[in-house]
C-alpha cells in the first residue's frame, strides 16, 4: 500500500498529545537510555558513502502546531536498496509510549520495551483495525515487531488505554519529517524519476521531480 492510503487516517494524530494513563502516579523521571525524539530511517550506508548519489536539500510548509511536513520520494523504477537495518525503539515508560510516532519502511524492525515497574500490553493494529500482535510486557522485557507492510499501525496498551502511539510505514527508502521552518535534506539517494509526496495535516501533495548525482534542490512548499 503506497502513502496515500495511510494520510487521511494517520496524519490528524500528529494533533493529539499522549498523556498518562489513570490509575495511579507514573514515576518520576525516565532513563537516560529512553528515546526521546522522532528520526527518519537513515540511507543505506553503501549509498551514503557513494560520489553517484543524490543528495536533496530542500523545503516544504512549515510547521502548524503539531504537524509537520512529512516528504516521502516514490520512485519510478524499482531499486536496489536493502532495508535499513535501523531499529527504532518505542519505550513504556511513565506510563506512556516513547516516542509515540516512529517512521519506517516495510520491512524495517520495531523494538518496543518496558523500562518500569508496570505491568502493559503491546497491542499493534493495521490501518483496518485488524490485530497483529498483543503481548504482555514487564519490566525489563521487549518484544520485536516486524513492519511488512506500508501503511499506518495503532498502537494501544490494553491495560492503561489513554496509552497510544502510531508507526507510519512507507514503501519507499527515503522519507523524512522536515523540520519546524519545513527545510529537509536526504543524503544517499539513488539519482532517476521520482514522486515527491507531501504529507501534511491531513492533505497529500504530489510533484515529478528528477534528481541527479550530486546536490539538488527541491521547493515544495508551493
Amino acid at each position: 500500500m503506497s502513502t496515500a492510503r495511510a494520510v487521511h487516517a494517520f496524519l490528524p494524530l500528529l494533533l493529539s498529545a499522549v498523556v498518562a494513563c489513570g490509575g495511579g502516579a507514573p514515576s518520576e523521571a525516565p532513563p537516560s537510555e529512553v528515546p526521546t525524539s522522532v528520526e527518519a530511517a537513515p540511507p543505506a550506508d553503501p549509498l551514503a558513502a557513494d560520489a553517484g548519489a543524490a543528495r536533496i536539500d530542500g523545503m516544504a510548509l512549515p510547521a502548524r502546531g503539531m504537524v509537520r511536513s512529512i516528504i516521502a520520494l516514490e520512485p519510478h523504477a524499482e531499486l536496489d536498496v536493502p532495508v535499513s537495518e535501523e531499529m527504532p525503539v518505542i519505550d513504556q515508560y511513565g506510563r506512556l509510549f516513547i516516542p509515540d510516532f516512529v517512521m519506517v519502511q516495510a520491512g524495517q524492525t520495531v523494538r518496543f520495551t518496558n523500562s518500569e515497574d508496570d505491568l502493559h500490553t503491546v497491542h499493534v493494529k493495521d490501518e483496518a483495525g485488524e490485530s497483529l500482535i498483543n503481548v504482555a510486557t514487564i519490566n525489563g522485557s521487549r518484544y520485536d515487531f516486524l513492519v511488512e507492510e506500508p501503511g499506518e499501525y495503532v498502537v494501544i496498551c490494553n491495560t492503561h488505554t489513554e496509552m497510544f502511539a502510531d508507526i507510519l510505514a512507507f514503501d519507499t527508502p527515503y522519507f523524512v519529517m522536515a523540520e519546524a521552518d519545513g527545510s529537509f535534506s536526504l543524503e544517499g539517494v539513488v539519482p532517476g524519476t521520482y514522486t515527491a509526496v507531501v504529507l501534511y495535516g491531513g492533505e497529500r501533495t504530489e510533484r515529478e521531480v528528477e534528481l541527479v548525482a550530486g546536490p539538488n534542490q527541491l521547493d515544495l512548499a508551493g
